[in-house]
């Protein structure tokens, strides 16, 4: 989720973990200084501020006490800033980052591999990248979206997007777009199912991914009619059905 300041938001985020039964929350935008003191009962927190050290920017992780992790160190640039943590959870052992990039920084695709390095074999990250491309669901492909684009490719790194729209601008100058998305690689795609999610009040619609230790079984898209339809019996009754006289 994007925040633009978490601390007006705490007793917000406190509701959406108990009533949705988060584990790992990713928050972009937390704009935390070091003097921040935010703890929410029953989880710990992590943060990343922005490099010069005032409110804005920044990122934060929340993560359930009962799940075993450590904090990694954090990445902390004035065009990225990610809050780390590795996990042991199910079979595996994985990192999860929670990713912050303004929108005024471009990110060529060598410094986008630099960063992906850091996270290991085995990872998910996300909320807020602000780099738009087609093959997430975006309206257009940006220059950083390219960028990242090709620097996942060259390392055959996934995607986990359900192509909905999750930025609601106020500017009327501007139309909503798809800008929360995940990057994974190491975890079987089959285990992950990720849906859109309206509690919050953030102009970013917040996006939940579910992890398991098996296949998820994807509901199929609901139809109107099946192999099994009688045409023949549906044409006569409209045939007989039909007044056409009104």
């Amino acid at each position: 989720m994007n925040a633009n300041g978490l601390l007006n938001h705490k007793q917000e985020v406190i509701i959406f973990l108990n009533i949705n039964k988060i584990d790992i929350l990713l928050i972009s935008e937390s704009h935390f200084t070091n003097l921040t003191v935010f703890k929410i009962p029953q989880y710990n927190v992590y943060n990343t501020l922005h490099p010069d050290g005032t409110a804005h920017g920044g990122t934060t992780l929340i993560i359930c006490k009962t799940i075993s992790h450590y904090e990694l160190p954090s990445y902390q640039t004035n065009k990225i800033q990610a809050t780390v943590v590795e996990v042991k959870a199910m079979f595996w052992r994985f990192t999860v980052a929670a990713i912050y990039s303004p929108p005024r920084h471009n990110i060529s695709t060598d410094e986008f591999k630099d960063f992906l390095r850091t996270l290991g074999n085995r990872f998910i990250f996300g909320v807020d990248w602000n780099a738009k491309h087609t093959h997430w669901g975006s309206k257009l492909t940006t220059t950083k979206g390219r960028n990242l684009w090709r620097a996942m490719s060259d390392s055959n790194y996934d995607y986990i997007s359900n192509v909905a729209l999750t930025y609601w601008p106020t500017d009327p100058r501007k139309l909503p777009d798809l800008l929360g998305f995940f990057v994974s690689h190491g975890l079987p795609r089959n285990n992950c199912q990720i849906h859109s999610n309206y509690d919050l009040s953030s102009d970013h619609t917040p996006v939940i991914v579910s992890l398991s230790t098996t296949a998820i079984d994807k509901p199929l898209p609901p139809k109107l009619t099946t192999r099994n339809t009688d045409w023949n019996t549906f044409q006569h009754y409209l045939e007989e059905n039909t007044n056409l006289n009104i």
